[in-house]
């Protein structure tokens, strides 16, 4: 059985929707699942056992021609996709996305069986013939839901040879106990071996400063903290990191994650901290690191700190202590559902999870409202007091 799964983009979408690969494959080891994804997010998936192949396609260049209404443009790229994807002869196509886009990729599947959400908007309902039923749970669990629609579609194709395998883990939602709905639900995430010794390497260079008169503290603490994220509105005020890390800076060595964006918005940061010496305990990564790279300086760390993006489900599917700050997302739909984590949000405010972009309110109080103390309570609180008093 060759299966198509659709989950195109981002970071923190596509480890959402890994758990549901993984169902697939556990039940039918003898399939061959193969994951379209836009090209950038190829090394999310890369060493994940669960999916046979990758298949990159230019999401993001489709999109912008749609957005233009270039229609001859699309109907090219669109015949350009079905016949690379005509030679996998696909049975089945997964699509956990649930858009317009991702409707016309099932379509050039060719795949007799289609899988998808109930309840989608984007005229994304007329692609699949197996649906879920509309639900407002975390998208993990609804991702799952969608896999989980294959035994009745397979049941119904008699000309498909597929022999299921029963794995007592895989249960039925309704009857999963904590540890089983920690081992469906978990994401994954592989950061290769090699990578590792690198992360050690960069640790390092700051790991033995006895600079800021750390002498007492026998091993610092290494602090990942995840600067920035795709929207401003999910974003912590940088004078609140700043206070974090001058709360933490006796005890804790610090690696500042983000891509290149976060490099230029957070240079004021930077260089208020190395006004203060304390760049000495600190590994700036700003636009330096590849996804894999971000995943092994994660790994190594005892806690991150984080806001809605996707380094946070990186971190979450590493098993790495979170705490995760949120404001206009609802972490009950998008936040951490398995591992150790501590969720803060300003408690004070009834428009949390608004999903708005601009925020109408003075001073975006939803993540200016997190204070820095708070924060620093939840990193003990996961990890336990060391080297003194919290």
């Amino acid at each position: 059985m060759n299966i198509l799964f659709v989950r195109l983009s981002y970071i923190g979408d596509i480890l959402h929707a890994t758990p549901a690969a993984r169902w697939i494959k556990e039940q039918y080891p003898d399939a061959k699942l193969h994951w379209i994804v836009t090209p950038s997010m190829v090394e999310l998936l890369d060493s994940n056992p669960y999916v046979d192949g990758i298949i990159p396609w230019e999401r993001d260049e489709y999109e912008a021609h749609s957005k233009k209404l270039h229609i001859p443009t699309m109907w090219r790229m669109w015949w350009e996709l079905k016949a690379k994807l005509e030679p996998y002869k696909f049975d089945v196509a997964v699509d956990v996305q649930g858009r317009l886009i991702t409707g016309l990729v099932l379509l050039a599947s060719g795949a007799p069986i289609r899988l998808g959400l109930g309840g989608t908007k984007e005229l994304n309902w007329l692609f699949t013939n197996y649906k879920t039923k509309p639900s407002t749970d975390h998208v993990i669990k609804r991702y799952v839901e969608v896999a989980q629609l294959l035994k009745e579609a397979v049941a119904k194709q008699a000309d498909l040879d597929t022999p299921l395998k029963t794995v007592d883990n895989l249960l039925e939602p309704e009857t999963l106990n904590n540890v089983s709905a920690n081992k469906m639900y978990h994401m994954d995430f592989h950061v290769p071996s090699k990578l590792h010794t690198w992360a050690e390497e960069q640790w390092k260079t700051i790991d033995n400063h006895t600079s800021l008169n750390r002498g007492e503290v026998e091993k610092p603490l290494r602090v990942g903290l995840v600067l920035g994220t795709s929207w401003a509105t999910k974003e912590w005020p940088q004078e609140k990191w700043y206070s974090l890390i001058k709360s933490l800076q006796y005890r804790a060595n610090f690696v500042c994650l983000g891509g290149p964006k976060e490099a230029t918005q957070y240079k004021p940061l930077m260089d208020s901290l190395a006004a203060e010496g304390i760049d000495q305990i600190m590994l700036n990564m700003l636009g330096k690191t590849t996804l894999q790279e971000v995943g092994a300086l994660i790994e190594s760390c005892d806690v991150v700190v984080t806001a809605d993006t996707g380094s946070l489900h990186i971190a979450l599917a590493l098993n790495k202590p979170v705490v995760a700050l949120f404001g206009p997302t609802n972490p009950k739909l998008w936040g951490p559902l398995t591992g150790t984590f501590k969720v803060l949000v300003n408690d004070e405010l009834d428009c949390l999870g608004c999903r708005k972009r601009r925020c109408p309110k003075p001073d975006q109080y939803c993540m200016s409202g997190i204070e820095p103390v708070r924060v620093k309570k939840a990193i003990f609180e996961l990890i336990g007091d060391r080297n003194g008093k919290v």
